[in-house]
């Protein structure tokens, strides 16, 4: 069991942890200015936060108070029934606009644009009594705030009638969005976006050209592209394509000719050098898979005759490029592939292949990350006190 200079340490030691919390509460909060000393309403308040997901803000007139003082020693404080509440405390320093709820209107809609907190959520403990008001809570159709009398009797009665007022409201405004600036996230957004696209890719050949003598074949074909994070993506490209024919015949004459056609799938791993600037660089290497059919056409004296053979090539690739997007939805791009063709069965075919690829794809969810950025408030005069 402890001994009683243990528990007391312990108890020393809590109590001066729970003070330095307390402390570092107190001197975090911010006196700040409205308006300049020359102008109407000008002031000094100080917003108290007192929960993380507060229902909403009491509104206290400090009068001739110094509001840090008032912030630790109120009877709405000690109380401990308002902690799910934050507190604004305001003191008016305009002589002759004391007490005059205007000014207390224009300092509740700079804390609500500023904090965007519901103006509606607001309540001012009125520093004016009004005797014609017996409810403890009622509203004024000229302001968007509400009033609390100042004339209640009860800490407990006004909690109650607090938290009902407030059930099922929101704390926090709507955000507006204008279409600019929606379609301008939209723009920098490639998170989680989805492209179907088309392209076309001249390829020069190297070495045994694919079992042909045609220098060049001609792919072009669908690109679905899946964006894994905002700077990397996966592709499937089905192509086709077809080299030049070799052969020939002359009409009425005998002849052969030789017909070549490329097919294949690509899967392609492409990292982008930024996540969401409109030209991005990127690099890919991939794999993929293709068969070249060769169809020969004979023209003989009694008629006509076809044959064809078929080589199947596993393919290494790699590119680097240049991508634009031109809107949410559209982007271009350009690329140099490099492309080897492998055949296991018959190593002599084995090709090398440069070429360009132009594309053009569609975004089918180009969506918004934060939906925009907000709409531009009105600019309100608000100076820390240092």
């Amino acid at each position: 069991m402890p001994n009683l200079s243990t528990c007391f340490l312990f108890e020393k030691k809590t109590i001066t942890i729970l003070c330095l919390l307390t402390m570092q509460i107190l001197f975090s909060q911010k006196i700040y200015e409205f308006n300049t000393p020359t102008a109407n309403c000008y002031s000094q308040y100080l917003f108290q936060e007192n929960s993380a997901s507060p229902k909403g803000v009491l509104v206290i007139d400090a009068g001739v108070e110094d509001l840090k003082t008032l912030s630790e020693n109120n009877i709405y404080v000690k109380s401990g029934l308002f902690s799910d509440y934050n507190i604004l405390y305001i003191n008016i320093l305009d002589k002759e606009n004391k007490n005059s709820l205007n000014c207390y209107n224009a300092i509740i809609y700079t804390i609500s644009s500023v904090r965007k907190i519901k103006e509606s959520v607001f309540f001012l403990i009125n520093p004016l009594e009004d005797k014609t008001q017996n409810a403890i809570i009622y509203k004024d159709s000229a302001y968007p705030f509400n009033f609390i009398n100042s004339r209640h009797e009860s800490l407990d009665l006004l909690k109650t009638e607090l938290d009902a007022e407030l059930s099922g409201k929101s704390y926090t405004t709507d955000i507006l969005y204008s279409y600019e600036d929606i379609r301008s996230d939209k723009m920098q957004n490639y998170k989680d976006n989805f492209d179907v696209g088309f392209f076309y890719s001249p390829l020069a050949l190297f070495g045994p050209k694919l079992n042909g003598n045609s220098d060049v074949v001609i792919t072009k074909g669908l690109s679905f592209k899946k964006a894994l994070t905002s700077q990397s993506t996966l592709l499937l490209n089905i192509s086709m394509g077809n080299k030049k024919p070799e052969g020939g015949m002359e009409p009425g004459k005998k002849g052969t000719v030789r017909i070549f056609m490329l097919m294949g799938t690509e899967l392609i791993y492409r990292y982008y050098d930024n996540p969401n600037k409109p030209l991005r660089f990127f690099a890919s290497f991939g794999l993929g898979g293709y068969t070249m059919t060769n169809t020969k056409i004979k023209i003989k004296t009694g008629g006509v005759s076809s044959s064809s053979d078929s080589n199947q090539y596993f393919t290494f690739l790699a590119d680097a490029g240049l991508e634009y997007r031109i809107s949410p939805m559209v982007k271009v791009s350009s690329s140099l592939p490099l492309k080897y063709f492998t055949n296991n069965i018959n190593k002599n075919s084995n090709t090398l292949s440069m070429g360009i690829n132009l594309g053009i794809s569609a975004t089918l969810n180009p969506n918004s990350k934060a939906r925009g950025a907000e709409k531009k408030k009105s600019t309100v005069n608000q100076i820390h006190l240092q």
